[in-house]
């Protein structure tokens, strides 16, 4: 027997936060149980309201027991710890993320389930969630050039969609959620995908003879500036050559601990075995921060000429 799941959030103008718990439900219920229809009505008529099941965005409510998610009333207990003000989807991740992990990784440890939670909200709930209250969680490196965040994409469907046509506006609504409900399976996935690969990453550093130079059987996403001394991830790449990748200083993708040797950058194949002295070499980014060889010796000795040893 099917049973009908009624979600509310509000008519009008949207933004990601009630786009993506929007999506976030929908997947919730489509792998909680595949009997669930789940019903999405964009109203602010109190009526719809009051009978809908869950309701986000709307309602100056939040009481979980409820299902009530809106984050427009003045509430102290609305912010992380961080700073960050919550929004519906920081609300709506906070009290059905836990179970959805679980639902699509199948990971049952709590606290494997809760690093899984951090990361989503790192790298998505926080940033969707701040846009919506108006705080950036960036800094403009370069003057007039904006960021290209999700919210901003969206925003300019909207204004494509027509915004003063609301069919066209609740059309475009439905069809963000749709493309966004992929998106909050990838990134659970891909958050999932880092805790299984963390281990197989601190094996490869304990195993390292050298820990300046981190010798991977893979590519591995997980980043080994989490220890002192690494280096560079060596590691067999998918076009069957062996690559050499810099270890970033921290968060900041654009800093590393090394930079191979500028003569190298930006050259390949035979020019780049003639500056380097090292047969074999395939190609150095023009920004220092990977170098390939076709051999897994031949990118040790580049490593070695580069370190000066």
């Amino acid at each position: 027997m099917t049973k009908t799941i009624n979600l509310v959030t509000h008519s009008g103008q949207f933004h990601a936060d009630d786009i993506f718990s929007t999506a976030l439900l929908n997947v919730y219920f489509q792998h909680k149980d595949k009997t669930i229809k789940v019903k999405c009505k964009r109203s602010i008529k109190k009526e719809d309201i009051e009978i809908a099941d869950i309701v986000y965005d709307i309602g100056l409510v939040y009481d979980p027991k409820k299902l009530r998610f809106d984050h427009h009333q003045n509430d102290t207990e609305l912010v992380r710890s961080n700073g960050i003000p919550y929004a519906a989807f920081g609300l709506v991740f906070k009290n059905f993320g836990p179970e959805f992990i679980t639902l699509i990784s199948g990971q049952k440890n709590k606290k494997v389930i809760g690093e899984i939670f951090e990361t989503i909200e790192k790298k998505l709930v926080m940033h969707i969630d701040a846009m919506d209250n108006g705080t950036s969680t960036y800094k403009q490196v370069f003057k007039g050039v904006d960021i290209a965040t999700i919210d901003n994409y969206f925003q300019m469907c909207k204004f494509a969609s027509g915004i003063d046509d609301i069919k066209k506006i609740d059309k475009t609504f439905f069809e963000l959620v749709k493309f966004s409900e992929s998106i909050v399976l990838n990134i659970t996935q891909y958050a999932a995908h880092l805790q299984s690969e963390k281990a197989l990453a601190i094996k490869a550093y304990n195993k390292a003879k050298d820990k300046r130079i981190i010798i991977c059987d893979r590519f591995y996403s997980f980043n080994f500036n989490a220890f002192p001394e690494p280096l560079l991830a060596i590691y067999p790449d998918l076009r069957n050559n062996w690559s050499a990748k810099n270890v970033q200083t921290g968060e900041d993708l654009y800093e590393a601990r090394f930079y191979f040797p500028e003569s190298w950058r930006g050259l390949v194949d035979t020019e780049l075995e003639k500056v380097s002295g090292v047969k074999g070499a395939k190609f150095c980014h023009k920004s220092g921060f990977l170098c390939v060889n076709e051999t897994k010796e031949g990118l040790l000795k580049m490593v070695e000429v580069a370190m000066g040893k």
